[in-house]
């Protein structure tokens, strides 16, 4: 039997048996292990958290570049700020996340300690536990959970959580990418600092906005310049560190090319935080969004929609944009875009437009190019007009 001291308590291990909520977070975890991608099996391991522990926030902690800050490299749950949780600790400093790092074990802190430690200043609010245990990985990292249940981590929380804490496996540092200092960039991997907006980009980037190695100045500008003007304020909430917290983002937006509509680009980043005299940086990859996967993200549906949207002139342009861009990620078999007029509904555009693709009613009042038909003949339509929102 081995024990295991956290902050005053001895913890025997290996003494029982898993309980039933820990047999399912074990199964839960082993099917996340199966995911794809590095991203999305450690976002789902810090979801666990919110399942199997009532936690309201988890949050991972990795070694910055200088080694000297633990830094956020991914959360989930509620907003951080609601609980003062920072971008950053020092590694030598006095906080829980420091305090777990240095010596390797679990920290577990109640509402009424935590209340009189140096930390409950940068805290709006108050009221909850936390809970801190160490993780794998080069050089380490730890795993900080908040809850706001009264009784805090109880017995087979702790248990989840110890389960959770091991099944996280912290990322590489951002210089795997191959920022300059590792070497040279991979061919779609860039790095910005934020001060200078001085870039390190990769050939393949390069190609990507139609640019050869030996043209591109290394100003973020230059970059800026060949994207479409519509998309620049998404894409300038990523590059201006005023808009930008630590943590990943993703954007898709789109280059102009040289003939030809405009090319669909997805930006993956991170923002490290600056020390040392070392400014804040921006690392992650561009890609050619049409060799991604289909499935693009309720975000970059809402960019493109807006993209056609600022090229539509009249109604109908507008009425044709709406129905391109969503029809498919709607997987609709036909959409129909009108207007009321009085009690009428004058229709703006129908997908697809044949008369035999729409019900009988429609037909009987196909006077013009397209129905005009009495809103009192669609009961469902008139009361999702008359209560202002969606009816199936």
């Amino acid at each position: 039997m081995s024990h295991k001291r956290c902050n005053g308590d001895v913890v025997e291990e290996g003494t029982a048996e898993r309980g039933p909520r820990a047999l399912r977070a074990e199964g839960a975890l082993k099917a996340i292990a199966a995911a794809p991608g590095p991203e999305e099996r450690l976002r789902g391991i810090l979801e666990q958290t919110l399942v199997f522990a009532g936690a309201s926030l988890a949050a991972l902690y990795t070694p910055g570049d200088d080694r000297d800050l633990l830094c956020l490299v991914a959360s989930a749950g509620v907003p951080r700020t609601l609980y003062g949780v920072r971008d950053s600790y020092p590694a030598e400093g006095g906080s829980p996340v420091a305090d777990a790092h240095r010596a390797g074990g679990a920290v577990w802190i109640g509402p009424e300690e935590f209340a009189g430690s140096a930390e409950s200043r940068h805290v709006p609010s108050s009221g909850f536990s936390l809970a801190v245990l160490p993780v794998r990985g080069d050089g380490g990292g730890c795993l900080l959970v908040l809850t706001e249940r009264p009784g805090g981590f109880d017995a087979d929380d702790r248990e989840c959580l110890g389960l959770i804490a091991e099944a996280v496996t912290c990322p590489a540092p951002a210089e795997a990418v191959g920022t300059p200092e590792s070497g040279a960039l991979q061919p779609d991997a860039f790095t910005l600092a934020m001060d200078t907006g001085r870039a390190e980009v990769g050939d393949g980037i390069l190609r990507l906005f139609g640019l050869a190695p030996g043209e591109f100045d290394g100003k973020v500008e230059t970059l800026l310049g060949l994207t479409v003007p519509e998309d620049l304020p998404s894409l300038m909430s990523v590059t201006e560190s005023d808009h930008m917290t630590i943590g990943e983002r993703e954007l898709e937006f789109r280059v102009l090319q040289p003939t030809g509509p405009p090319k669909w680009l997805r930006l993956s980043g991170r923002l490290l935080p600056g020390g040392d005299g070392r400014p804040a940086r921006l690392v992650g990859t561009v890609a050619d969004a049409s060799t991604l996967r289909p499935d693009v993200t309720d975000v970059a549906r809402v960019q493109r929609l807006a993209a056609a949207l600022a090229t539509a002139g009249t109604v109908r342009d507008v009425s044709q944009a709406v129905v391109a861009a969503l029809r498919r990620p709607l997987r609709a078999d036909r959409i129909a875009l009108a207007e009321l007029e009085n009690d009428r509904l004058v229709v703006t555009v129908l997908d697809p437009p044949d008369p035999e693709s729409w019900p009988e009613l429609w037909r009987l009042e196909w006077r013009t190019e397209w129905p005009d038909a009495p809103v009192r003949a669609m009961p469902t339509l008139a009361a999702a007009l008359r209560e202002g929102r969606a009816r199936i």
